[in-house]
């Protein structure tokens, strides 16, 4: 099996936020086109997008997405590229875009910023202890703090948090002054743990000024969970132009539900409405990259996670 992911190439300097909005999107008087909207898209709609458009493509997308493979609309098991980069054939200038300035391109990873309010830095990166603890019975650990805005410094609402387990995925939102709390088991703390934080839930009141914010895998130690939290979201960084397809690896990401794996082309099956083992009926999934997957689920994973969960999801 291939994983494909969206390519750019050639930063330019347009701007998404002069364009005149359209039914498709926004448009281009300088080329003439119309520029798609990607970034409300999942991947398998982006794939569906590109198989259904003939010709070149301009469209407006996130680093989270050019991070994140695209789902394949159909499996074939005869595909065999090699595992260096092979770029498809459709490029076209694109822009990078922060906020309402024009900046170049850069494809590395900006972090969300975290703090931790009751302890030492110096013990967020504890990797010293073995990568489990022996809690006290029905001990639970309450995972608190704020989420903020790094530009503004305002409270954020409805950002969703995920504690992230092989079997469980722990969730809440944050309330209107940015705080959250969250009730973790014990016995399910280790000595590295992923909290997802993402922006997908925010209400769009705004939608001329409405921001997006980049999802964030935060590596948590057993200590630092027992510290409050301020979580600094920053911006996504946007790319606008045009978009092609790449093909970087052969190789298949594990698909897990309550722990249990699950084939990855009964996945994508399940994904294109097919006959299939997997049932997604009320399910979401999130995908974590080859470095956080391996963290959950071990170096089985080194080619990247989907984790399966029943949608709004409150443990």
């Amino acid at each position: 099996m291939i994983e494909k992911f969206i390519e750019i190439n050639k930063p330019c300097s347009e701007n998404w936020e002069s364009m005149k909005p359209n039914e498709k999107g926004n448009f281009c008087e300088v080329c003439s086109k119309s520029v798609r909207d990607f970034t409300r898209l999942s991947q398998l709609e982006i794939s569906q997008e590109l198989k259904n458009t003939k010709g070149n493509i301009c469209a407006r997308v996130s680093k989270h997405q050019l991070n994140t493979p695209l789902l394949e609309l159909e499996v074939s098991e005869n595909l065999n590229f090699p595992y260096s980069k092979v770029a498809a054939s459709i490029f076209l200038a694109t822009t990078l875009i922060t906020g309402n300035q024009t900046v170049q391109a850069n494809t590395n990873k900006v972090q969300t910023e975290i703090n931790f309010q009751s302890l030492p830095l110096s013990l967020v990166n504890e990797d010293s202890k073995p990568n489990y603890v022996h809690p006290e019975s029905n001990s639970v650990i309450i995972l608190k703090g704020f989420v903020k805005s790094k530009k503004e410094n305002k409270p954020i609402e409805n950002a969703e948090l995920t504690f992230v387990t092989v079997d469980k995925q722990f969730v809440t939102h944050s309330l209107s002054d940015g705080s959250f709390s969250l009730e973790i088991p014990a016995e399910k703390i280790k000595k590295k743990n992923i909290l997802r934080v993402s922006y997908s839930s925010i209400v769009d009141e705004n939608p001329i000024d409405f921001k997006i914010y980049e999802i964030e895998d935060l590596i948590l130690t057993r200590k630092s969970i027992h510290a409050e939290l301020l979580i600094l979201a920053k911006e996504e960084m946007i790319y606008l132009g045009g978009i092609g397809e790449t093909y970087k690896s052969n190789n298949e990401p594990i698909v897990l539900e309550n722990g249990n794996r699950i084939k990855y082309a009964d996945f994508v099956k399940a994904l294109n409405g097919k006959k299939s083992s997997c049932s997604l009926e009320n399910k979401e999934y999130k995908y974590f990259e080859p470095k956080i997957a391996q963290i959950i689920y071990g170096k089985k994973a080194q080619y990247g996670l989907y984790i399966l969960q029943a949608k709004n999801a409150v443990e």
